[in-house]
């Protein structure tokens, strides 16, 4: 059985309702995955540099590590096929995502796409071995129940249009960046209906977070 680190990134964590979603869809699909760890994890910087290391030196890399550090993350283990659980998740880039994916879905843009699993087994067992020693991501018999407490908490308060809101709002910036301040504003606006546990500074930071990978 292949078994795949796979979290929730902060724009899908800080918008608790995608998450649920996110979450929900999981399990509508456990016919084809396990999950047999939840946790909320503050990815610390050294955490970040490792699991991304391989990208060192791009230009993208300090906007990763700035980014899963933002806020926190759900992380899990998954077992089942990862090229299966890859398919379900989409494209990176949540533009050339697929609607019925769930980047296509819940991702706002490009690399802003709301969940991680691992690209191979080879990739999947480094991960977990990195996240088990830094973030004490170990196997939990409650993981189920978890899930499901998180998703009846935020699941009602979704409002599946404001990602396409927000979609449209970085499709602009991509067109006339002179618009950089109002697309920030709009962004920190429909955010702050997105975000109901954030400080006016953690949405703004969450704007900033997407212009700057919009503009990259």
């Amino acid at each position: 059985m292949e078994e795949s680190l796979v979290f929730l990134k902060p724009d899908a964590v800080l918008r608790r309702s995608i998450g649920a979603a996110i979450l929900q869809e999981f399990l509508k699909n456990d016919d084809k995955f396990s999950i047999v760890a939840f946790k909320e994890v503050q990815v610390s910087a050294d955490l970040a540099k490792k699991h991304y290391q391989e990208h060192e030196g791009k230009i993208f890399f300090p906007w990763l590590v700035k980014s899963i550090c933002s806020a926190p993350v759900l992380a899990m283990i998954v077992q089942g096929e990862i090229q299966q659980i890859r398919d379900f998740l989409g494209a990176t880039f949540v533009q050339k995502a697929e609607l019925g994916t769930i980047r296509g879905r819940f991702g706002i843009w490009g690399g802003v796409n709301s969940v991680h699993a691992s690209d191979s087994p080879e990739n999947g067992r480094r991960e977990l071995d990195l996240w088990k020693n830094l973030a004490s991501l170990n196997k939990d018999l409650n993981a189920l129940k978890k899930i499901k407490d998180y998703i009846t908490k935020w699941i009602n308060t979704l409002k599946e249009e404001n990602v396409f809101k927000l979609r449209n709002l970085c499709r602009n910036l991509t067109e006339n960046q002179s618009r950089k301040e109002e697309v920030h504003r709009d962004l920190t606006r429909i955010l702050a209906e997105e975000c109901p546990l954030s400080d006016t500074q953690t949405i703004r930071n969450f704007a900033n977070i997407i212009i700057e990978n919009v503009l990259l």
